[in-house]
């Protein structure tokens, strides 16, 4: 957690380094440039979240476990759809099943239901991380949307892929997009500012 912030005024862009309380936003600054006295914008907890080069230590909390914030600016949990089992189930777990289910169909067949559900994944993937700032769903996102291209390669490929070559590369594939879930959210926080 980072402990110091630059906070400049915006009256005469006067710059200092100051120690962010770690249990309490800060309300009240008074430039020491113009004698200014900043409050908050609307929306933020404090002067570090408006006027500062990093967040204050309740906000970087919240980004990194993804709870509630102190400031309005905070990820919502309600907007994301991976909290809510039903929508999570038709955005991802269903295409899942689909994939797997697929295997049993004809080649070309095959090829357009994956195209379908990788770009159903990918494009809730993209969504969803517009909605809340779902920090993996940025990187997975587009990852399933490459997988559309993947797919139809896979569909014409020069040799014949045996079934059993289908489902190491659709397991492959998508073990792909639990590991970007689990980097992304472990080195970033649930929530990354949108």
């Amino acid at each position: 957690m980072i402990l110091e912030s630059i906070i400049t005024c915006p009256h005469c862009g006067r710059q200092a380094i100051e120690q962010m309380p770690t249990d309490a936003c800060r309300f009240f600054y008074n430039c020491t440039g113009c004698g200014e006295r900043l409050k908050p914008k609307p929306g933020d907890c404090c002067v570090f979240c408006s006027y500062g080069s990093v967040p204050c230590p309740p906000v970087q909390e919240a980004r990194i476990s993804g709870a509630a914030s102190c400031c309005g600016t905070a990820p919502s949990r309600k907007a994301d759809w991976l909290a809510d089992a039903r929508t999570s189930a038709l955005a991802w777990w269903i295409p899942h099943v689909a994939i797997f289910a697929a295997l049993l169909a004809p080649v070309p067949m095959r090829v357009g239901i994956w195209i379908v559900a990788f770009g159903w994944m990918g494009t809730a993937c993209v969504v969803n991380s517009r909605r809340c700032g779902r920090t993996h769903c940025r990187y997975t996102g587009p990852y399933y949307l490459a997988m559309t291209i993947v797919a139809p390669a896979l569909g014409v490929a020069p040799v014949s892929i045996p079934l059993a070559g289908w489902f190491a590369i659709a397991s492959a594939i998508l073990l792909g997009g639990k590991l970007i879930w689990w980097a992304t959210e472990r080195a970033w926080g649930k929530f990354s500012p949108t």
